[in-house]
Formats: structure tokens, C-alpha cells, sequence
């Protein structure tokens, strides 16, 4: 009987109640109101019929009188008839007088003018009114007759109510089935519909649902085609939220690489909508430009970069929807950058893309490769020169001089190893950077390395009156090359000696640490200035370029040094104090 609780039902009950009780009752009022008026003509129509009846024989003879007493026999108990003079005496008993009343006077001149006339009177003796019908007879002799009927409609009125009543009480029955035909019904639509809406909650199982569609699609009803179509939609739906989580998951996971990748970009990234909102940056972003953690999406990017030509370069790219450039220097840290306006068409989130890259090392770069082509110019110049300079002498005359010549040979000869020892260490500076140095790797004794390079410049150390000593565990056993290893010392040593004054010290320190064996050549030399550590190792790079020439030096010992390091997977540092010397220490990991 829980169909009983159903507002659906109660909707149905309601609105056949609405419409059906209003019809019961329009019936029944109707029904009363058709027989009383049938009824009535009825009663007149009879009434009428039989005054034609009892009027047809009538012909003013003696006999009309024994007629009219016959044909009184066969009329009902309510009904009367009369046959009258002009007078309105009774014709039957031509003696007898009496007085009748101004309603059957004005009935019988009714007739007397028309023929017939029909209408409801009350006489003076009778409690209600009478239907009362009266006729003319026309008779030879001509005398005037006149035959009335007079009726009491209320048993023709009784009986119509009775008929009405019989009618209306089968009406009600007929309601009262039509109720429960209703009732059966709307317990077999709504009981169904109920059990779908307790079922189609999100929190049933898809099992039980699947089980009442089925049950409740077996019905051979609209009820069961709709459970039937809710069946196939759970499987639509079912589908489509598969597709809508694996879309899902794709997209959040696309979001998550695409930000992933965006966090992970050294340029910097800024979205932002077309009135200069900031829709989304990275972190790059924020490193270069210097933004704080304040700056979120939704400020403006005025309000995050101060710098206007990186304002009007956005600017520009918004209005007139083009790729905008502009190449600037950070007056936070003189930095360089490159920014690029990329305004977003063919969305429906107009904006711009700005997209800023560091591009300090692209210029530091061009300033070596200048420097790189100055330096070799100077480098290849001086050698060149002296060699022309006394190749021209000697063509000129000296060749004759046996002691000049000897002395201008000796220069070409000088030059010429210096321009050749040049060569080959930019030979190999290039096959180191480009890998293409063959190493063979074995356990080699660092220290006996490390003895025999400082034998090697010991000589040039004792004419510059400078003394080498080396300390540390020995043997020193180390997995690497044993040739890039001795030109790494061989620099390393011959650059210390370079710039170490007469009675000072270059020593090698081997160490074994617990970060693995370290290597260390320390001098008494005038030192470096700390802010050009980091550009020593660059090619051709010298802190003090006219006496590093007088010395001998090309610039590129240091640079085979770092790169060789590299390619050994060591790591070379550098520590110097302006009047202290310098310490280069390289780590090799165990």
C-alpha cells in the first residue's frame, strides 16, 4: 500500500475527483431537471391525446353524455373529465347547475376563441395546480359543447423523481467503479515508478538497478517500454561516464605534464588575458623577473614588471595581433633577456603568451668567441711577425753574416715551436670539447705521474729559481688516463711556475678523502682576483694579457685542463688571494 503515500497517485485521484464529482453531480441535476421537464410534456402529450380521443365521437347527441361516462371509467384515479355548456354547466345533467370559477371561465373562452386551450390552473377547491386541457365541440344544430380534462401532474412529476433517482444512484455506482477501476490503475502505474525512483538513486548499487529495470521491463506496458529505455540509457550513461573519467584522467594528466613541463623550463612563461591579466606563470617566470610569491593570477602585469619597454613590447603584440620582440637588460641584475609576445588567436580566450629566456649566456658566449678570435689573431700575429721579420733581414743581407744568421734562425726557429706548440693545443682543446680525445682508462700511481711531470719542469722551475716539492701517499693508485692526467699536471705545474715570483714554492698535494682522491697544486704566486675565477678557464683568457705573453703563455692551458677534467669526470676548482697564490684542487670520486 505504498502506492498510497505516492504524490503521483494522489495527483491522479485529485484530478479524477476534480473532474468526475462535478460531472456526477451536473448529471444528476440534469438528469432531474430533463425528466421533470419530460415529465411534463409527457403529461401534457397525454393529456392532450386523450381529450382528441374522448372528443372524436362527440357529436351533441344523447349518447355523448353515456360516452364520457365510459371513457371516465379509463382514465387514471388523478385524472377528470368533463363536458360542459357555454355556461360551463354540465352537459351530461342538463338539469343540474353549478358555479365554477374564473379560472375554468377563462379556459372555456379560451376555447370557445381558439378551438382548444391548454394551461395550468388552481381551482378554488384543489391544494395545487391541475393541468387542465379543454376542447371545443362543434354540433349540428350549432350549440356550443366544451370537453375538459383536467390532470394532477405531481404522481407524472413523482414518478420522473423516482426515475432520476434510479438513475443518478446507478450513476454513483457506475462512480464508485470507475474509483476503483481508477485506483487499480494508478496503483499499477505508480507502484513501478516508485520502485524505479527508489532504485535510480545515485546510491544504489548499478547491479540492483539493472535488476528492477529488467524486472520492471517485462511489463507489456508503457511503464515497461520506459523501464526498458531507462535500461539502455544506464548503459549509454554508464559508457559515457567511462569516456568522461579516462577524458578526465587524460586531461588531468595532460594538465599535469603541460604544467610539469611549463614548471620544469628554465624561459620564463606568463599567460595572460587581453586586459593584461595574468592568467598563469611559472616559475621560471617569477626567477627571472624577479616576481614575488605575492603575485598571483588575477594581478595585472604592471603590477608584477616595471621595466616599460617590456610593457609597451605586450603592448604592442595585443593591438595589433603579431609576434612582438624585444632584447633588454634586467637593471635588477643586468642580466640579458630576450621576450617574446605571442598574442593567442583562434580561442575563445583572447590574451598573449610572454615568453622571456635568459640569454646572458648567449652573449657571454659571442664575448668569447670575439675574444677567441682576438686571441688567436694575437696569438698566430706575434710569431708570425718575428719569423717575417727575420726571414726579411735575412733576404735583405744577413744571410752573409754567419753569426746574424745564426741568430735570426734561431728566433724563426723559437717562433716557429711556439706557433706549432699553439696549434697542436688548439687541436687538442677541440678534439677534447668535441669527445673525440681518446682516453684509456686503467689503475694508474698518481703520485709516480705527479713526480715525473715535476721532474719534467724542473729545470725551467730552477731557472726561474723556484722550488717544486710534492707530498702525499705514494703509491696513489687512481682509474683513469694516464696521459690526460700528465697534461692536466704538465698545465697545471707550468702555469704555477709562470706566475710564481723567484724564491717562492709550487707543491702537489694527493690526497684520499672520503669524497675520493684529490689532486692539489698550490703556488706563492701573486694570485688571481677573485671575480675573474670564474673566467680563467676560459679559451685565451689571461688575468694580465701583456705578461702572460712576455712569459710565453697561450691562454688555452687552463681551458685543455677543464675540459679534460670533464671528459675524466673529475671536478676542478679554483681558489686564489691577490699576494697569496692560487690552489687548483681536482677531485677525482670514488
Amino acid at each position: 500500500m505504498s502506492w498510497v503515500q505516492s504524490k503521483l497517485f494522489w495527483k491522479i485521484a485529485g484530478l479524477y475527483v476534480l473532474l468526475s464529482v462535478p460531472a456526477v453531480l451536473g448529471l444528476g441535476a440534469t438528469l432531474y431537471t430533463t425528466l421533470d421537464r419530460n415529465a411534463a410534456v409527457q403529461h401534457r402529450q397525454t393529456v392532450l391525446e386523450q381529450l382528441r380521443l374522448a372528443a372524436a365521437p362527440l357529436n351533441g347527441s344523447p349518447k355523448d353524455a353515456q360516452f364520457i361516462a365510459d371513457f371516465r371509467k379509463t382514465l387514471p384515479t388523478d385524472r377528470q373529465i368533463l363536458l360542459l355548456d357555454q355556461l360551463g354547466n354540465s352537459a351530461e345533467s342538463p338539469n343540474s347547475s353549478q358555479t365554477i370559477d374564473f379560472t375554468l371561465r377563462s379556459l372555456l373562452n379560451a376555447a370557445a376563441a381558439s378551438g382548444i386551450s391548454v394551461r395550468t390552473i388552481r381551482p378554488n377547491d384543489s391544494p395545487r395546480e391541475l393541468l387542465a386541457a379543454c376542447r371545443r365541440i362543434d354540433t349540428s344544430p350549432p350549440k356550443k359543447l366544451f370537453l375538459l380534462i383536467t390532470s394532477d401532474p405531481s404522481s407524472a412529476e413523482q414518478q420522473a423523481r423516482q426515475t432520476a433517482t434510479v438513475a443518478f444512484h446507478a450513476t454513483l455506482i457506475t462512480w464508485g467503479l470507475g474509483t476503483l477501476c481508477l485506483l487499480v490503475v494508478a496503483a499499477g502505474v505508480v507502484s513501478p515508478l516508485q520502485v524505479m525512483s527508489r532504485k535510480l538513486q545515485a546510491s544504489v548499487q548499478r547491479d540492483d538497478r539493472d535488476d528492477m529495470l529488467l524486472n520492471v521491463s517485462d511489463r507489456q506496458d508503457e511503464v515497461g517500454d520506459v523501464a526498458h529505455a531507462l535500461y539502455q540509457l544506464e548503459d549509454q550513461l554508464q559508457d559515457r561516464i567511462v569516456g568522461l573519467e579516462q577524458a578526465g584522467r587524460d586531461a588531468a594528466a595532460s594538465i599535469h605534464l603541460l604544467t610539469a613541463v611549463l614548471d620544469s623550463m628554465i624561459e620564463g612563461v606568463i599567460a595572460i588575458d587581453h586586459d593584461q591579466r595574468i592568467l598563469f606563470l611559472n616559475p621560471g617566470a617569477r626567477r627571472l623577473l624577479t616576481i614575488s610569491d605575492g603575485i598571483t593570477p588575477g594581478h595585472r602585469l604592471y603590477e608584477t614588471v616595471r621595466i616599460p619597454a617590456f610593457l609597451d613590447t605586450v603592448e604592442e603584440s595585443l593591438a595589433k595581433k603579431h609576434v612582438s620582440t624585444l632584447e633588454y637588460r634586467n637593471p635588477r641584475d643586468q642580466a640579458h633577456h630576450l621576450l617574446v609576445a605571442i598574442p593567442i588567436q583562434n580561442s575563445p580566450q583572447t590574451g598573449a603568451v610572454v615568453v622571456v629566456r635568459d640569454i646572458s649566456d648567449v652573449r657571454r658566449l659571442e664575448a668569447m668567441r670575439r675574444d677567441f678570435v682576438s686571441g688567436v689573431s694575437h696569438e698566430l700575429k706575434t710569431p708570425l711577425t718575428v719569423i717575417q721579420a727575420c726571414t726579411d733581414t735575412l733576404l735583405a743581407g744577413a744571410l752573409d753574416d754567419p753569426s746574424a744568421a745564426n741568430h735570426f734562425l734561431r728566433q724563426i726557429e723559437e717562433q716557429s715551436e711556439r706557433l706549432l706548440q699553439l696549434i697542436l693545443k688548439m687541436l687538442q682543446l677541440a678534439r677534447v670539447e668535441s669527445g673525440q680525445e681518446i682516453l684509456h682508462l686503467a689503475n694508474v700511481d698518481a703520485a709516480a705521474i705527479a713526480a715525473e711531470s715535476l721532474r719534467t719542469l724542473r729545470t725551467i722551475a730552477d731557472t726561474r729559481n723556484v722550488q717544486l716539492t710534492l707530498s702525499g701517499p705514494s703509491p696513489l693508485h687512481l682509474h683513469t688516463d694516464q696521459q690526460a692526467l700528465r697534461t692536466i699536471l704538465d698545465n697545471l705545474l707550468d702555469n704555477a711556475i709562470k706566475h710564481t715570483p723567484p724564491n717562492g714554492t709550487v707543491t702537489v698535494l694527493l690526497a684520499k678523502t672520503q669524497l675520493g682522491t684529490s689532486i692539489t697544486v698550490k703556488d706563492t704566486g701573486e694570485g688571481i682576483p677573485e671575480p675573474l675565477l670564474e673566467r680563467i678557464f676560459e679559451r685565451f683568457y689571461r688575468v694580465d694579457r701583456d705578461r702572460s705573453r712576455e712569459r710565453g703563455g697561450s691562454g688555452l692551458g687552463l681551458a685543455i685542463v677543464k675540459h679534460l677534467c670533464h671528459a675524466l669526470n673529475a671536478q676542478i676548482s679554483a681558489r686564489s688571494r691577490l699576494g697569496e697564490g692560487s690552489q687548483f684542487e681536482i677531485l677525482f670520486k670514488s
